[in-house]
């Protein structure tokens, strides 16, 4: 499962996906030409049918991570700032 996101505030859109084998969420970062920087892994717990959803979670305008199972949620807070 992967999402585009816009999440590092340069306009450029971003990818996100779920490693479900390695319980982790990839985000590549956009280089606004059609390509996408090395990977940041980030630590998640997957299972069967993993998904990856975006939103602004705890209110603070800037896009967060959910990352969900069969069983469990992943919140990945994003902490960059604008």
């Amino acid at each position: 499962m992967a999402r585009t996101i816009e999440d590092s505030g340069d306009g450029v859109i971003d990818l996100a996906t779920a490693n479900c084998s390695r319980n982790s969420v990839s985000v590549l970062l956009g280089n606004g030409d059609g390509t996408f920087q090395t990977q940041h892994i980030f630590g998640a717990e997957f299972g069967s049918f993993p998904a990856v959803a975006v939103g602004d979670f705890n209110g603070d305008g800037v896009p967060d991570l959910a990352a969900a199972n069969f069983a469990s949620v992943s919140v990945l807070i994003n902490t960059t700032r604008h």
